[in-house]
């Protein structure tokens, strides 16, 4: 378990940079304080789930308009 963990973050510190991880955390983080969301889930990720079951804001949708400006793949 502990070497897969090891394989784990190495792959991710050679896919993003420090810059990138840190905006994820930040990014996790947001989730757990404004949406009780899971730390291992992103914004995104959980509006996106609030969306298909038809529990989404009008704040949740905007803000998934926004993030698909910034980058495509996003909710």
């Amino acid at each position: 378990m502990t070497e897969q963990l090891i394989k784990k973050f190495e792959n991710d510190v050679e896919k993003r940079t420090r810059f990138m991880r840190f905006i994820l955390v930040l990014d996790q983080a947001l989730n757990v304080i404004f949406w009780n969301g899971s730390q291992d889930e992103t914004v995104s990720s959980h509006i996106g789930r609030r969306i298909e079951r038809g529990d989404a804001t009008w704040f949740d949708k905007k803000l998934c308009c926004f993030l698909k400006r910034l980058e495509n793949n996003h909710c």
